[in-house]
């Protein structure tokens, strides 16, 4: 889901699959139709999900207004019901000050999501909320969620921490330019690398 105009990140990550061949679908306000009191009701999840493997969000989207706040929680329970795996994408609201709110919403669907992924800024923010060292973060935050994959941006956007139920390594992005793009060439190989430490090293390399 993303707004209209696809500024944000969860729309880079579809987009980015879209350019890379993947078939990807953003769910966002009809045309003339203002995104903060779009329809929701009207998004039929189920069958959006029928052959979907992952459905991307960002939290940011939660501060844009009701009518998206509600689909970003519904869509992740359809996600969760119809096999689809939901992936978070933890990026700065527009209002920074909103971060901590923006941070508690996300803690309350964790249960929900199999990737997380954090903005360097993101990381930076919520590791101060929660008094945690940003060195150990992640794994911080995955021993306490047990999201199965946490991730994020670190050593100023060259290179890409990821931490699982078998440990962390950490990987050089420099080649994809950014986070948002070698995430999504992550998430299109993730399905197909194989099992285990070594499928998710082989998809992070990609």
């Amino acid at each position: 889901m993303g707004e209209p105009g696809g500024s944000d990140n969860a729309s880079a990550v579809a987009s980015t699959a879209l350019d890379m061949g993947v078939p990807s679908i953003i769910v966002t306000s009809t045309h003339g139709e203002a995104f903060e009191t779009f329809d929701h009701g009207a998004v039929d999840w189920k069958k959006l999900m029928e052959t979907a493997h992952w459905m991307v969000n960002c939290s940011s989207l939660v501060n844009l207004g009701k009518s998206p706040a509600m689909a970003w929680s519904a869509s992740m329970t359809f996600a969760e019901l119809e096999g689809c795996r939901n992936v978070m994408v933890v990026d700065m609201p527009g209002d920074q000050e909103t971060i901590s709110k923006t941070w508690g919403l996300v803690v309350g669907k964790m249960r929900q999501i199999h990737v997380l992924f954090f903005t360097s800024e993101a990381m930076k923010a919520v590791s101060s909320l929660e008094n945690m060292e940003e060195d150990d973060f992640l794994s911080q935050v995955r021993a306490k969620t047990m999201v199965p994959i946490v991730c994020g941006i670190i050593s100023g956007g060259s290179a890409v921490s990821v931490s699982h139920a078998m440990g962390s390594f950490e990987v050089d992005i420099t080649e994809h330019g950014t986070g948002i793009v070698w995430l999504a060439g992550f998430l299109k190989s993730l399905p197909y690398s194989g099992t285990g430490i070594s499928g998710i090293r082989n998809a992070s390399s990609w």
